[in-house]
């Protein structure tokens, strides 16, 4: 850390000589530097709010003061309710956890109901961050989506997700359909979709959408583990694939030109669809249909290709869904509506905000001050697109 944060400097100096016990003097101008870093003890800190009641000489009326603006009518503050949804959403803790955690380090006392009050305003404060990001998702250039599996009130659900460059939503809802992205994406999406096979994002036009590329591999080792004609095609199919990452990886490092990249990808096309020709008529009914499958989807194989900045897999869109895979592990979903709004708002704010380089639980903060005194919340759109934000900054 540089001097001016440091809290005190101890400048330690020998007296003699380690060898011969010689007397020793002068300075070193370039001491070696140790530090040591430290978290003080943490102790909450606690205002007291006298309302002190009159009585009306005239009508004999008992008037109690009120609070002043952006004191919370509960016990707790909107930093300590932040650190409350934070610990919960960006670290997985679970309720319990959460309360052992804040009496051990903090010396606050909360109870479980406490804390599901606490996540509930903190769903409340970023109702309106949610609404504008999911309405920006939707006019994105590129967004990749992904879905995996929910428990809302012991009923079987998904978790959806639509991620950019800088921006995340999720979705819960109780079904995998079509519907259900088109509300995530918007009906009118016009931009490049990177996803799996799907069937629910096959609305999206073929020109503009880009399969994942790993997920395709993997059909190829499927193919390879059946043994015989399949897995000929299988291996003929991984062979042109790991062709495609490589001269993909070259352009990724700069080390090849996007020009030269699609001369090279040419013949690799036309190769990978003669081998998924051939395996549509492959004597294994699950090589063929799975092959047939991926043709009527073809165009959508090699956007990446003609556009740049799109990439060949939905690695984006299965890290964002990552983290959201292992809370439900731990929590096992959620027991209402509510409790699954507050994990869409909340994730949407935490991989929103780790995208763009933002402090989760300063952010969390801002929005919890801003509901408990009545002002616009803070955005969760990025710098570029909300000046406020720069000026804050």
């Amino acid at each position: 850390m540089p001097p001016e944060q440091v809290r005190k400097t101890v400048i330690l100096q020998p007296d003699y000589c380690r060898r011969c016990g010689h007397e020793l003097e002068g300075d070193d101008p370039e001491p070696y530097r140790h530090q040591v870093f430290e978290i003080p003890k943490i102790e909450p800190t606690v205002d007291e709010y006298q309302l002190h009641r009159r009585s009306c000489p005239r009508c004999k009326t008992i008037t109690q003061a009120m609070l002043p603006d952006g004191v919370p009518k509960g016990q707790f503050g909107p930093r300590l309710q932040a650190m409350v949804a934070v610990s919960s959403a960006a670290y997985r803790m679970s309720k319990r956890i959460i309360e052992e955690m804040f009496s051990d380090f903090f010396g606050v006392n909360l109870c479980l109901g406490t804390i599901c009050n606490l996540e509930h305003s903190t769903s409340q404060a970023l109702a309106k961050p949610y609404a504008e990001a999911a309405t920006h998702i939707r006019n994105e250039r590129a967004v990749s989506a992904d879905e995996t599996s929910w428990r809302e009130a012991k009923k079987k659900a998904w978790l959806w997700i639509a991620i950019s460059l800088t921006v995340a939503v999720f979705l819960i809802r109780p079904s995998r359909s079509a519907k259900v992205a088109k509300e995530l994406l918007g009906e009118k999406f016009a931009g490049i979709l990177n996803s799996d096979r799907w069937t629910a994002y096959n609305w999206v036009d073929t020109a503009r959408r880009q399969l994942c590329w790993a997920h395709l591999a993997r059909h190829w080792e499927g193919f390879i583990d059946l043994g015989g004609k399949s897995k000929r095609i299988g291996r003929a199919l991984k062979k042109q694939t790991d062709q495609m990452f490589h001269l993909w990886h070259r352009v990724r490092d700069g080390t090849l030109k996007r020009s030269t990249f699609r001369l090279y990808m040419v013949p690799i096309r036309t190769e990978v669809g003669r081998l998924l020709r051939k395996g549509s008529v492959c004597s294994n009914p699950k090589v063929a249909g799975r092959c047939a499958e991926i043709l009527k989807l073809e165009a959508a194989m090699w956007t990446f290709v003609r556009i740049e900045d799109i990439e060949p897999t939905n690695n984006r869109g299965e890290r964002g869904i990552r983290h959201p895979v292992v809370w439900r592990k731990i929590s096992y979903g959620t027991d209402s509506a509510n409790g699954s709004r507050f994990v869409e708002r909340v994730l949407t704010a935490v991989v929103t905000l780790r995208l763009q380089h933002r402090n989760v639980l300063d952010y969390m903060t801002s929005a919890c001050q801003a509901a408990l005194c009545g002002d616009p919340p803070p955005s969760l759109l990025p710098a570029s697109l909300h000046p406020s934000l720069a000026i804050a900054a």
